[in-house]
């Protein structure tokens, strides 16, 4: 009997350490975050900023779609200035990203934002976190006018399309946003 309390004790510990669906998104966010600014630091030592809009067109939506699926969430990157068309934000994240202009020009912090959805007959957990933009982000997404000629050359050929530039450090990128089924 007392080898059963122990085990049930241990199956108690075990499940109270099981992350929340809000854990889970946050950890998604931060994590994936933190493996996309690493394989663009690594790039950015062999090939400078051209390097990393070379590794970020070729690389980033499959390291996304592959940490996804590990991580069983869906989760990408989305902006109102995108780069890549698979960026584009939907109509919610769209309104959430205008909100956070807003907000931002007003000069106030911005909060991720969540929701509960159904979607098909599944609950989700929708979370979304701003990304501002960092000074070492100026070389691909500053100002068009006073970027490297071989990263203009990189953004013509792998973003004919592109949006993504004229960034000041601080301004609001885009977000993170992920969607994590709900028990």
């Amino acid at each position: 009997m007392r080898a059963a309390a122990v085990c049930v004790f241990l199956a108690a510990a075990v499940w109270a350490q099981e992350p929340t669906p809000r854990q889970r998104a946050e950890g998604a966010i931060n994590d994936l975050g933190r493996v996309l600014q690493q394989l663009l630091g690594e790039e950015m030592k062999h090939g400078g900023y051209a390097g990393a809009v070379r590794s970020c067109a070729e690389n980033a939506q499959t390291v996304t779609e592959e940490f996804g699926r590990e991580r069983q969430v869906d989760i990408r990157r989305v902006s109102l200035k995108y780069r890549n068309q698979r960026d584009q934000p939907d109509d919610w994240e769209a309104e959430r990203l205008k909100a956070w202009l807003k907000q931002a020009e007003a000069g106030a912090a911005l909060a991720p934002v969540e929701e509960t959805v159904t979607e098909n007959g599944r609950r989700f957990l929708r979370m979304m976190k701003p990304i501002r933009l960092q000074a070492a982000c100026l070389g691909c997404h500053g100002a068009r006018e006073q970027l490297a000629p071989e990263v203009k050359a990189q953004l013509e050929a792998k973003y004919p399309r592109d949006k993504a530039t004229g960034y000041k450090t601080g301004d609001l990128r885009g977000a993170f946003t992920v969607l994590v089924r709900l028990p």
